[in-house]
């Protein structure tokens, strides 16, 4: 062994050292189930930025309703700017205790449809609100990138927003698990 450290440049210091990195190396943390995350959550939203717009109302109540459909969790936040449609989350993976979760605004077009126009060519709504409101990938469409980090039955989130390519606001979230009564 100690030949074998000496090929490699090794002085019994170094060999030490790095034996002791490896072994306090940790290994990446195991997801949570997708199952605790499923279920309805409540709590508030909250703006996450500096100089939210004026006459803005921290702390706004918020229903998040999480699903697992065909292994993947689905799901609506509602209300979401102000929108009774919500945000429909349209991809999602967890890491660690996190659900990473991509939504748009309102309720995802199917594939293939496209926002109806004017006699002009210019959209008749605004996109990625509404009813068949934005895709992930629609041109002005709103994203949000939601963050929730669980802890059994309170999680913690943020939210970031972009419209098209341009980051545009963020929020930030404190939510229970709904209980069932008896």
């Amino acid at each position: 062994m100690h030949e074998k450290m000496h090929q490699l440049g090794l002085g019994i210091g170094s060999f030490l050292l790095l034996a002791s990195v490896m072994a306090n190396a940790q290994a990446p943390a195991a997801s949570v189930p997708a199952a605790r995350f499923v279920g309805t959550w409540v709590g508030t939203q909250a703006w996450a930025i500096s100089n939210p717009p004026p006459g803005a109302s921290n702390d706004q109540p918020v229903t998040l309703e999480l699903a697992l459909v065909d292994n993947r969790i689905t799901g609506t936040m509602k209300p979401f700017l102000g929108g009774d449609d919500g945000a429909t989350i349209v991809e999602s993976t967890i890491v660690g205790d996190e659900l990473r979760a991509t939504a748009v605004v309102g309720r995802p077009r199917p594939a293939g449809r496209r926002p109806s126009t004017s006699a002009q060519g210019a959209p008749s709504g605004v996109e990625g609100r509404g009813q068949g409101g934005g895709t992930a990938a629609g041109a002005g469409g709103i994203r949000v990138a939601f963050v929730f980090k669980n802890d059994g039955l309170k999680m913690t989130g943020t939210a970031d927003l972009q419209v098209g390519d341009v980051p545009w606001t963020q929020f930030k979230y404190s939510l229970g698990k709904k209980r069932s009564r008896y």
